[in-house]
């Protein structure tokens, strides 16, 4: 008795499907044209069938499991083209009914935003990592480009590009593109797009980094905002400094979370990644910068107030960064090298390491839940290591 199954390929419901005592076959539910044959001893082969001129075809692809998913689907694609010739060629989708909403690379982005991405929740509502990727490396570059046109070497071609920026922008820019299409193929019916262009690129593998700012360093980044023209957000970078808290933090800051009296600022549990709230002693330079804004932000909710962002607060900031290290000869072309944002709190940690204080009062200070968090954060510098192996090989010098 013949038997036939309709359902959304992945890899893992094929990998599930087990033997029976005839053979089976299974059709993709997105790309009804792709066949997956089961036999009774186990085999899980692809095939492709489709009538063209009255002829019906049926052609083997490949063994599952040797053979991907997204690799049958294009196989399917570029055989039917084939057998229909150039006119094919030219509207590839054509045969797989494509819905015109998803005609562009950001008509499938913008999909998985409204539908997927929009109900991930981030720090005090802000747009997401994902999002901001996409619009700032992506979007305007290829975000108006045909689906079809997409091709494995233009996408390849593409993130080789992208490498240049780091590979932090490169696997958030991946991430972001790759989990949109794997979206549209999973949950958007008849969306016409039978395989993720991106699929096969791989992230680049993480750069452990442990810069941080030496004392030297750190005077000529200071001198260097000083001379920035815009002082609101070289404030938040002196903060982030002399406090250790995430920029994301102290861009937020509001002034009901801060007491001057006592020196201290209360991160509330909804501002912060572990959704603890956290009491950060504040050090004389900060408090003298808060002092100064506060005499002139009067009714401001906000302490890095801003009247044009969505949020009441200053975003963004790069530029004056980006200046501020330049003019202070930190700047690197290599973005693994060169100081960031966020290098600012590893320094916050290790300056404390290296003037003795124990790793639990610094993880206190970061806001950690575990100590091994804290570990990422605190190096000893080679002056220290020097001491230290002089001291134990005294007797030989």
């Amino acid at each position: 008795m013949k038997f036939e199954s309709t359902f959304p390929f992945t890899e893992k419901r094929i990998s599930a499907l087990k033997p029976s005592d005839s053979s089976k076959t299974y059709t993709d539910q997105k790309l009804p044209n792709l066949k997956l044959l089961v036999t009774a001893n186990g085999t899980k082969t692809f095939y492709v069938r489709f009538k063209f001129n009255n002829k019906a075809y049926n052609e083997k692809l490949g063994r599952a499991g040797i053979t991907s998913l997204d690799d049958a689907r294009s196989r399917v694609i570029e055989y039917i083209n084939f057998v229909r010739g150039s006119e094919a060629t030219k509207k590839p989708c054509d045969y797989s009914n494509a819905s015109p909403k998803f005609k562009t690379l950001h008509d499938v982005f913008k999909a998985y935003r409204d539908n997927e991405l929009c109900h991930r929740k981030t720090i005090a509502g802000r747009t997401h990592a994902l999002e901001v990727s996409y619009e700032c490396h992506i979007k305007k570059k290829i975000g108006h480009m045909p689906i079809e046109d997409l091709t494995k070497k233009f996408t390849r071609d593409f993130f080789w590009k992208l490498e240049s920026l780091g590979y932090a922008v490169h696997n958030r820019c991946l991430s972001s593109v790759k989990s949109a299409f794997n979206y549209v193929l999973e949950y958007e019916d008849d969306s016409g797009i039978s395989s993720n262009p991106f699929g096969r690129i791989k992230k680049l593998p993480d750069v452990k980094r442990n810069r941080y700012l030496t004392h030297e360093e750190a005077k000529l980044l200071l001198k260097a905002l000083d001379l920035e023209e815009n002082q609101d957000v070289a404030d938040i970078y002196r903060t982030a400094l002399f406090t250790g808290a995430r920029l994301s933090n102290v861009k937020s800051m509001q002034w009901h979370e801060i007491d001057l009296r006592s020196g201290v600022w209360v991160i509330p549990a909804s501002n912060t990644k572990t959704r603890n709230h956290y009491e950060i002693p504040l050090h004389d330079y900060v408090l003298n910068i808060l002092k100064k804004r506060a005499d002139f932000s009067v009714n401001e909710k906000f302490v890095f107030s801003s009247k044009v962002s969505k949020y009441g607060y200053i975003t963004g900031g790069d530029p004056i960064w980006k200046s501020a290290i330049q003019r202070a000869g930190l700047y690197h072309e290599n973005p693994n090298i060169r100081p960031r944002p966020h290098d600012l709190r590893r320094t916050f940690a290790t300056w404390q390491v290296q003037s003795g204080a124990d790793i639990s009062v610094v993880s206190k200070a970061l806001c950690h839940t575990s100590l091994k968090h804290t570990m990422v954060y605190a190096h000893t510098n080679v002056d220290q290591v020097r001491d230290s192996v002089n001291k134990a090989f005294k007797l030989f010098s």
